[in-house]
């Protein structure tokens, strides 16, 4: 079954350069590779032109107002043209065999959970300048890379169904049906680090879906770059959602049926 691909970027057109650039070495090359672009930066454009004539590229933007990131993840959701959807952030490169592992365990009824593994500065610039052929085992060691059992790939590994992980909305599965059900990702929160994954995790539960834990069979790499503070926004996030679990809800208010795809610029 062909898969639709959804990388969410904002600026950092370098870095998705090598994220593509993984995405072309997959293993099953994704039918569909949607750019969710929270932002409208014409120059995106020489970057998805390289991969142009390799990949089937779908580009969405919309207007930078702010952290607006479940906003462009659900216009993506409903360009899909795919039942499979993987979603993943334009600063994490992929194992080859990334879209195969996720591919393979999406179902209705089930949406599956990887891990990343978050490399150091200095090999990251290594990645960005000289390209993802930099990434091996032996330099992250000698890098004394933090977690590196992320990077074990282990296909043979019994599936863990249902075992409670923290989704990463960097890397998940999730098949289309579903994301219908549950009216998408919740567009209440509009502050980073918090919110699209956690949510939409607990409202599948509460549905009564299964997880797959994806760990050492989708393996990506996450490339080091600076963080703001976000300890703030993040408490605030975590108060919202701690509401919401009050209502009880799996059909998130704000969601794919009122999301308008017209916006100012469209």
């Amino acid at each position: 079954m062909p898969v639709s691909l959804i990388i969410t970027v904002y600026k950092d057109y370098q870095t998705l350069e090598r994220v593509l650039e993984s995405v072309c070495q997959q293993s099953i090359i994704p039918a569909q590779i949607i750019i969710a672009h929270d932002a409208i930066d014409p120059t995106i454009r020489e970057t998805l032109d390289k991969f142009s004539s390799t990949l089937n590229i779908t580009h969405i933007d919309q207007e930078d107002t702010g952290f607006n990131k479940n906003r462009i993840l659900n216009k993506a959701i409903l360009r899909s043209r795919h039942e499979k959807l993987i979603f993943i952030d334009g600063d994490c490169v992929l194992h080859p065999k990334f879209v195969a592992a996720h591919r393979a365990y999406i179902q209705v009824g089930c949406f599956t959970a990887g891990r990343r593994l978050d490399l150091d500065q200095k090999t990251s610039e290594q990645v960005r300048t000289l390209g993802i052929r930099t990434i091996n085992l032996y330099r992250l060691i000698r890098q004394k890379t933090k977690r590196i059992e992320e990077v074990i790939y282990f296909p043979g590994r019994p599936l863990q169904l249902n075992k409670r992980v923290r989704l990463l909305g960097c890397n998940m599965g999730w098949h289309k049906q579903d994301l219908l059900a549950l009216n998408g990702f919740d567009m209440d929160y509009i502050l980073p680090g918090y919110g699209e994954d956690t949510d939409i995790e607990y409202r599948a539960h509460l549905m009564g879906m299964k997880s797959a834990n994806l760990r050492w069979k989708a393996i990506q790499y996450h490339l080091f770059h600076e963080r703001p503070e976000r300890e703030v926004d993040i408490s605030e996030s975590r108060l919202m959602f701690e509401k919401k679990k009050e209502i009880g809800y799996y059909f998130c208010e704000h969601g794919l049926t009122n999301l308008d795809l017209k916006f100012p610029h469209e």
